[in-house]
């Protein structure tokens, strides 16, 4: 059977190549949008970076009845709060909002981690903090954040729903696999496989989606504000002219 090294080892390689391929997209974007993009990539080239330490069994740390993998914490505590602070930031959500979803992210990812190397009340208060988690998390996205995307132009809120349930989708079927890599149900092998073709989609998948759709972010923003000055350049021009003709006019 192929050991779970190798699958990370794999899985880091295409890690690697998607960030080559996603930052010479990014680099043809127009330069406004670029500070969209480039998060992506680095999201993306980090998660490699940390996928490649965990096959390479670099910065195993043992804790309580179980060991923490350094690299699955590097990948994935710089991939989730980024996420879904990005969907809340695509809602044109407060910041309190988005820091709010961000932190929250963060528990939850905590909760697995307790949940993983802990047993009795601390396991059982994990797995609660990443359900809980959960729900506050379709309430914000569903809640307040949408009523914040429904004030954006139509294009942008469609931007919104359809980053939202992406990533809320993938983020419920990894809860799913957790709860059932927790309880033991899964080999090895099959658990990495499975989890490895979640986080690819979850990092690569979202930023190509977001990479094909970021020119929305700028419906009613950096380039309708340069139509609006245009107009009114053009009002004020006409306006400047109108008084002039009548008096050629009259004489």
């Amino acid at each position: 059977m192929i050991e779970p090294s190798t699958v990370r080892f794999v899985s880091a390689g295409v890690y690697a190549l998607s960030a080559v391929v996603l930052f010479a997209l990014a680099a043809r974007k127009p330069a406004e949008l670029r500070r969209y993009c480039y998060p992506f990539v680095a999201v993306v080239a980090v998660s490699g970076l940390g996928v490649g330490m965990w096959a390479a069994g670099i910065g195993t740390i043992a804790v309580g009845s179980g060991t923490l993998d350094g690299g699955q914490l590097v990948t994935d505590y710089a991939a989730y709060p980024f996420l879904f602070g990005f969907a809340a930031l695509v809602a044109g959500a407060s910041r309190r909002y988005i820091a709010g979803v961000m932190g929250l992210t963060v528990v939850m990812r905590l909760g697995y981690d307790f949940a993983e190397v802990f047993e009795g009340s601390l396991a059982l208060a994990g797995t609660g903090a990443i359900l809980v988690g959960y729900v506050v998390l379709l309430g914000l996205f569903f809640g307040p954040i949408a009523g914040a995307a429904s004030r954006q132009p139509p294009d942008r809120a469609l931007f919104y729903a359809k980053t939202r349930n992406l990533s809320l989708f993938a983020f419920g079927v990894l809860i799913a696999w957790a709860m059932i890599q927790i309880a033991g149900l899964l080999d090895q092998f099959t658990a990495t496989v499975t989890l490895e073709y979640l986080d690819l989609l979850l990092r690569v998948g979202f930023a190509g989606f977001v990479f094909a759709n970021v020119e929305t972010l700028l419906v009613d923003g950096d380039s309708s504000t340069g139509s609006a000055g245009d107009e009114a350049g053009e009002e004020t021009r006409q306006g400047a002219a109108e008084p002039g003709a009548e008096p050629t006019a009259a004489d």
